[in-house]
């Protein structure tokens, strides 16, 4: 049985149990860490020291999508990184434009340096992190929240709001290049930052009228 299935049989059981209850219902060779590993996952919540409870379907997905812990991870790490492409539309309109995500397909798109590439993959796996590198076939289907990676030899970033993001001039060149999605955000950040997008701007507009 698998912890899935496991968390499946839980969660019809009892509202919270013990680790003696646990083992006294469910022979296992080592319980404690069965509760451990489930608890790691996000199955179970640690009430107390010994005391579980299984976490609803509904919990257990919200906590698999939520978007602000994904930001919030990358705050916590001590790897040189620099959020990209969307993700430096959406922090450098302040959250105002962000395009063809949603909670059930949530991908966060973080340039890093090539040579920290194996670094990234421990960290990630190690906060139970779904990811991707970016260009290659995904080795499994990636849904909810998950970071595709685009290595480089160099990532300039600048620091917002305890975020790393990539230069505007690199944003605003990426909504240039992809102006039948982004015209909006090149709008925004026109208004936002002066930046004096003049002619360039202006052929831009027309191209999408």
């Amino acid at each position: 049985m698998s912890y899935y299935e496991l968390w499946a049989v839980l969660r019809n059981w009892k509202t919270d149990f013990t680790t003696e209850d646990f083992a006294r219902a469910f022979p296992s060779p080592d319980p404690r860490k069965v509760l451990s590993d489930m608890s790691n996952k996000g199955l179970l919540k640690r009430k107390e020291r010994g005391l579980y409870e299984a976490v609803s379907s509904e919990s257990y997905a919200k906590s698999k999508n939520n978007v602000d812990e994904g930001y919030e991870l990358l705050k916590r790490s001590k790897l040189s990184y620099a959020l990209s492409k969307v993700d430096g539309v959406f922090v450098w309109t302040n959250g105002g434009y962000n395009a063809n995500r949603f909670f059930g397909s949530y991908p966060i798109y973080i340039s890093i340096v090539k040579s920290e590439i194996e670094k990234w993959k421990a960290f990630l796996d190690k906060n139970g992190k779904k990811y991707t590198i970016y260009g290659t076939t995904p080795t499994e289907t990636l849904y909810g929240i998950y970071y595709v990676l685009l290595p480089e030899d160099i990532v300039e970033s600048t620091n917002i709001k305890g975020l790393n993001v990539e230069p505007l001039e690199k944003t605003v060149n990426f909504c240039m290049r992809e102006s039948y999605t982004y015209e909006p955000a090149l709008e925004m950040l026109e208004k936002k930052y002066n930046l004096g997008l003049g002619t360039k701007y202006a052929e831009i507009a027309e191209s999408m009228a």
